[in-house]
């Protein structure tokens, strides 16, 4: 195994953060490693952590406790509820066709990360239509979501709360200066005494920067995506996520030792290929998923690490180890690589869908049935009509690992109470 090789079967298991972790180290005894690592924006951290949904558990066997990612289990996710939302709110087709572009473009995080001016070249609208319907579409719950960038989604809170003093509005046009505790500075722009901008500082902490995170329930702690998925002209755009990813370089410049610049041209070339790898897996991923993209969970394909290494060409194992704990934002949230791998189930006509979209299907049975509740063999017997060959004790089995009771108990909890 070449010295490359082995780098960089070493760091495919590091998200990140924890490659830039391990490059600080190598950084701090290699002179020759020239190392750049994203610095965060300041003003993000002036919030206290957002509101999280509490996630409802894990499914066993679905992967990384993210199964409701999925929408498998759980609430609506970010993208299912700017659509519910925009329905009550718009109503012709042509609104409608620009809020699901809109939509299709928000990040986890809430906000659009495209330009109106390319979703109306996208669309052949005129960029004052997109831009009227998604003055509207900011009008949704909760405010902030769809926002342009950080101004504006603390901008469309504190219009929703009707806090938009002069103060405020100036501490928002420089929100650079408040990341750096610059009070005084913008006591000055304002006109004002540096008490209010206080006053002001301590408002605006307690909007929420990130509200789209509201819909994401399975992200672990502290948690940054890897890859980053959205919509571009046509179909899907995939990249790593920038914002976290360190860069590194060979100082050709400086009087280095040979075995040092030796070193960190290995590093290099190990870090270069750590993230082609995941790149291309994440490309991999998208291009096969790309019906869950667009339709949601019902329609999550058959996928899983073997197939997905014979694709790229590597080995099961370096596919597992670049999986393991990665995470890719999509207009459906925020997921592990792991998640979007499901077993495959037979259908009659030869077909094969995924578990999770036949958990979905189970799902969306139980929540349409009447009065009186479905029966596990009658679950049974509704797929089989769908071309679904599945034992009863299979359907109990999925219904219990997605939390759902069984027939008796949901009919027990309908009946009227005992006079």
């Amino acid at each position: 195994m070449t010295p490359d090789l082995r780098r960089a079967i070493g760091l495919l298991k590091l998200s990140n953060r924890e490659l830039a972790a391990e490059l600080e180290g190598e950084a701090r005894v290699n002179a020759a490693l020239v190392l750049r690592i994203p610095t965060p924006d300041l003003a993000l951290s002036l919030f206290r952590p957002p509101p999280r949904r509490q996630p409802p558990p894990a499914m066993p066997g679905v992967g990384g406790g993210m199964a409701e990612s999925l929408g498998v289990a759980g609430s609506p996710g970010l993208h299912e509820h700017i659509m519910s939302e925009l329905r009550l709110l718009l109503r012709s087709a042509e609104e409608m066709e620009i809020a699901e572009a809109l939509a299709l473009s928000v990040s986890p995080w809430g906000w659009l990360d495209r330009g109106t001016g390319d979703i109306a070249q996208e669309l052949g609208r005129p960029v004052a239509r997109v831009d009227a319907v998604l003055a509207r579409a900011q009008q949704i719950e909760p405010a902030g979501l769809l926002a342009r960038d950080l101004r504006e989604c603390l901008y469309l809170q504190a219009r929703e709360r009707d806090l938009l003093t002069p103060t405020m509005v100036c501490v928002l046009d420089h929100l650079d200066l408040l990341g750096r505790g610059k009070l005084e500075d913008l006591a000055r722009l304002a006109g004002t005494d540096v008490a209010e901008v206080a006053a002001t500082l301590q408002t605006i902490r307690g909007f929420d920067p990130k509200p789209g995170l509201r819909f994401d329930p399975a992200p672990p702690a502290d948690s940054e995506p890897d890859i980053l998925v959205r919509r571009k002209a046509g179909g899907w755009a995939v990249e790593l996520n920038r914002s976290t990813l360190p860069e590194v370089q060979v100082d050709q410049e400086g009087p280095h030792a040979p075995e040092q610049r030796r070193k960190a041209e290995v590093l290099v070339r190990a870090v270069n290929r750590r993230n082609d790898t995941l790149l291309r897996l994440g490309v991999e991923i998208v291009q096969r998923q790309q019906a869950w993209l667009e339709s949601g969970p019902s329609l999550l394909a058959p996928m899983n690490f073997a197939s997905l290494a014979a694709a790229l060409d590597l080995h099961e194992t370096t596919v597992g180890r670049l999986a393991a704990g990665r995470m890719m934002a999509t207009p459906r949230g925020t997921v592990t690589l792991r998640a979007l791998c499901s077993p495959a189930i037979a259908t009659r006509d030869g077909n094969r869908i995924s578990a999770v979209a036949l958990r979905h299907r189970i799902a969306a049975l139980i929540a349409q049935e009447g009065p009186r509740p479905l029966s596990d063999a009658q679950i049974m017997a509704r797929l089989e009509a769908e071309g679904l060959l599945l034992a009863r004790r299979t359907v109990a089995k999925y219904r219990t690992q997605m939390g759902i009771a069984s027939a008796a108990e949901r009919g027990a909890d309908r009946a009227p109470p005992r006079v």
